[in-house]
């Protein structure tokens, strides 16, 4: 059997309500050259027989169970790992893609003849729990194509990034360079690690993004942000249930998420491969975020050191 080109992973948990309209959004594109893994971990619900059932009926599909919960990170990575194709894509349970999605970013890839593009994107429809649009998200890299530093500069540079790519990260959704990802630190087991990985692959090379609206990202109840705010007392409860979905191993023990996200992007500046004024410039732009906001840190720092004094 012949490698795909294009490999697709579905890491999935009690998704039955749209499953099953994430996995025909992507099996009728209209690139064909594809394989998909749904990967379940340990789920209560239907979602092993709708899997089951697409199995059965396109043999681009595998379904793998988990014997236990290995935690969302666990298996976002698992999907990664077990797959072959030369560009990779999450796909999530509850989003959909138009049909174009797969034929357009692989063609922007395939044209890169260079290898400069880490990943390419397209635009992002919002949509609601049945699928109606709400509206365009409307952020790109403004100064794609430019050098590492520049691009990291945009996404956690100072001033306002409530209309970025880092905001809601949607581009690590996009089609990704396999080559790009293995020296990544993928997705770790803590909150928003999706931001340290863009941060990655900004460094690594250019996001293309195409200018049409072929992601459909749903806004709903049920999602694992939504229902951790609707259970948590505070901010600090958000972070640790969080947690706890990335990884239910973590037990209660705070993340600790702005650390490790300034670390990891000076970590990213330090030892991704450009020339020694990118890595000067690069650094400076990690350092001036963990600047901005050592209140931050400093706050988290002390709640870390709460949870190791505390008795178990």
């Amino acid at each position: 059997m012949t490698k795909p080109l294009v490999s697709i992973g579905l890491p999935v948990w009690n998704g039955e309500k749209y499953l099953a309209c994430a996995i025909t959004s992507i099996l009728e594109q209209s690139f064909e050259d594809f394989e998909l893994l749904i990967a379940d971990n340990a789920s209560t619900d239907r979602t092993a027989e709708i899997a089951r059932e697409f199995c059965a009926k396109d043999p681009r599909v595998r379904y793998v169970r988990h014997a236990s919960n290995i935690g969302a990170a666990g298996n976002f990575n698992y999907v990664f790992h077990e797959t072959t194709g030369r560009y990779f894509k999450w796909a999530a349970y509850d989003d959909m893609l138009a049909p174009d999605f797969l034929a357009e970013t692989t063609a922007a890839l395939e044209n890169d003849s260079a290898g400069r593009a880490a990943l390419a994107y397209p635009q992002t429809l919002l949509i609601d729990q049945e699928g109606a649009p709400l509206g365009l998200y409307d952020a790109a890299m403004r100064r794609g194509g430019q050098a590492p530093a520049t691009r990291l500069d945009e996404l956690i540079g100072p001033g306002d990034h409530t209309s970025s790519l880092i905001h809601m990260c949607f581009p690590v959704f996009g089609l990704i360079r396999r080559s790009a990802l293995e020296t990544s630190s993928l997705i770790s087991n803590w909150p928003r690690s999706d931001h340290l990985l863009l941060v990655e692959l900004a460094l690594k090379g250019d996001f293309l993004e195409i200018e049409r609206p072929l992601f459909l990202r749903r806004s709903h109840d049920e999602g694992s942000v939504i229902s951790a705010e609707k259970t948590a007392s505070s901010g600090t409860e958000v972070e640790r249930k969080l947690a706890a979905w990335f990884d239910p191993k973590r037990g209660k023990r705070f993340p600790a998420t702005n650390i490790r996200l300034g670390l990891g992007y000076l970590r990213a500046a330090l030892v991704t491969p450009m020339p020694v004024p990118q890595r000067a410039r690069a650094t400076a732009v990690a350092l001036g975020w963990m600047r901005r906001h050592w209140r931050i840190l400093g706050g988290e720092l002390k709640l870390v050191l709460a949870d190791r004094i505390r008795p178990s």
